[in-house]
This record gives structure tokens, sequence and C-alpha cells, in this order.
């Protein structure tokens, strides 16, 4: 392969890339402007409910409250395993050789 026909073949993976990336964004503004067009379409009760489910899903107190579930939960792993490991070694003395 001539190193002419291998910049094409490069320029052509890379124009692929460039094209699905561009469909992304498209398609991520397309539903981004759908949700825009729906909240003004909305009533105000309807408005109302997608704000508070808007507040609700990016609520930082629940990020706060998993993570503080995720470490409790990760000591009480390790307390867990300390306690079998520790009665383990209270059931078998070591032997002597």
């Amino acid at each position: 392969m001539t190193w002419w026909k291998k910049l094409l073949s490069i320029f052509k993976s890379e124009a692929a890339d460039v094209k699905e990336g561009l469909s992304n964004v498209g398609r991520s503004l397309d539903a981004e402007l759908a949700k825009k067009e729906a909240e003004l379409a909305a009533t105000p009760a309807e408005r109302i409910d997608m704000i508070l489910e808007e507040i609700e899903s990016n609520d930082p107190l629940h990020e706060i409250e998993a993570k503080i579930k995720g470490s409790q939960a990760e000591l009480d792993g390790i307390d867990e395993v300390e306690e079998t490991s520790t009665t383990a070694t209270d059931r078998d003395p070591p032997a002597d050789t």
C-alpha cells in the first residue's frame, strides 16, 4: 500500500469518527430541544411537576447519602472480614512442628 492510500484511509477513518460524533451531538441536541418544547407547552401544574422531578434527580444530597452508605457498607465489610479472621485464628491454634 502506498503512502497516499494509507493517508487516505486514515482520513476516511477520522471522517467516520467525526461523523459519528456529530450525529451523537445532533441527537442529544434534538432531545434537549424536544424537552424544552415540552416544558413550554406544559401547564403550570405539569411544569411544577417537571421542576420537582429535575430537582429530585439533580439533588446533591442523594450523592452524599450514597457515598455515606457506600462508605458505611465498606466499613461493615472490613469489620466482618476482621471478625472472621480473628475467630478463625482463635479456633485454630498454631501447630508445633
